[in-house]
Formats: C-alpha cells, sequence, structure tokens
C-alpha cells in the first residue's frame, strides 16, 4: 500500500517538475523575444537621439523582458484573452496581440512612474519615454501590437497543432519534418 502512495507522490512530483520545466522554457522564449525587441527599440532611441549606445540601457531591455515575460505569463494564466481562442485563428492572434501590447504599453507607463517617484520627479516624465505625446504613446502602442503578432500567432498555431509538430516544422526539412508532425 505505501508503495502505491510513493509511486503516485513520485509521479506528482515528476509531473509538477515538468510542469516547472515547461513553465521556464515557455518564460525562456517569451524573455527573449522581448528582450529582442525592448533592445532593438533602446538601439533606434539611442541612434535616433544621436546617443552613444549603452551597454546599461541594454541591460535595462534585459531587466524589462524578464519583468514583462512575467507580465505575459501570468496575463495568460489569469486566461486574458481566452475567450478569442473560439474565433478564426487571425481573431485570436489579432486580439491576443492588441490586449497583451495595451497591458504591456500600461506596465511601461506604471513602472517607470514608479522609478520617477523614487527618484522624486514629476509623475508626467513618464510619458516621455513614449515620445511625450499621445501621438507618441499610440505609435508605441501600434509598434508593440505588430511585434506581438508573430509570437502570438506562432503560440496560438503551437496550441492548436502541438508545440512539438510546429517546432518539427520550423527545425526540420523535408520529408523528416512531415513524418515527425503526423507522429
Amino acid at each position: 500500500m505505501q508503495n502505491v502512495a510513493n509511486t503516485a507522490e513520485e509521479g506528482g512530483k515528476k509531473g509538477l517538475k515538468e510542469r516547472a520545466v515547461s513553465e521556464l522554457e515557455e518564460y525562456a522564449v517569451i524573455t527573449a523575444y522581448l528582450w529582442l525587441l525592448f533592445a532593438l527599440f533602446s538601439l533606434h532611441k539611442e541612434l535616433v537621439q544621436g546617443l552613444d549606445i549603452s551597454a546599461w540601457r541594454q541591460g535595462f531591455a534585459i531587466v524589462n523582458a524578464l519583468i514583462f515575460g512575467k507580465v505575459i505569463l501570468v496575463g495568460a494564466a489569469l486566461n486574458v484573452g481566452k475567450g478569442l481562442e473560439r474565433r478564426a485563428l487571425i481573431w485570436a492572434v489579432l486580439g491576443k496581440s492588441l490586449i497583451f501590447a495595451i497591458l504591456l504599453l500600461v506596465f511601461h507607463i506604471v513602472e517607470e512612474a514608479i522609478r520617477l517617484w523614487f527618484e522624486s520627479k514629476p509623475l508626467s516624465e513618464a510619458f516621455a519615454d513614449l515620445g511625450g505625446t499621445l501621438l507618441g504613446l499610440l505609435s508605441y502602442a501600434a509598434i508593440f501590437f505588430v511585434a506581438l503578432i508573430p509570437f502570438f500567432a506562432f503560440r496560438e498555431a503551437a496550441r492548436i497543432l502541438g508545440s512539438r509538430a510546429l517546432w518539427n516544422l520550423f527545425l526540420h526539412s523535408g520529408e523528416k519534418r512531415f513524418r515527425l508532425v503526423e507522429d
């Protein structure tokens, strides 16, 4: 009887461990994608403003990617945009891209406001990083939206096809790719 309990307990631990590894892998992929996006935003801003390329700003892009990667995971865990999954794939992708672009933008503004509060600077400067105007804010939102479309297209396709099948389609060639998808 105790062997059955131990086996069930080990199975539960194994399931929990597998789930933790899976979530960590998902977090790493999301963070890498966001880091690339934020690093490019930072690089663009530095070049447009005639600033030197700063390792500190690029490092801050990594920190932002880690934070916003967690925001996306928490949003997904809270089923943000889940209702869109009943619709055609294009609407699920566009809808989730829009919802998460807005979510990331709001978190970015809150993050900036908190930073400015600690630095005893006016909260109105929180928008300065986003162009300082409503038009600048909307342009950042549009860039986030468009940048998230491939991300959510891949995620939604993986949800429907299975992540293993989708990765096989991208990572293998020829006949092997199709055999792996059918398995």
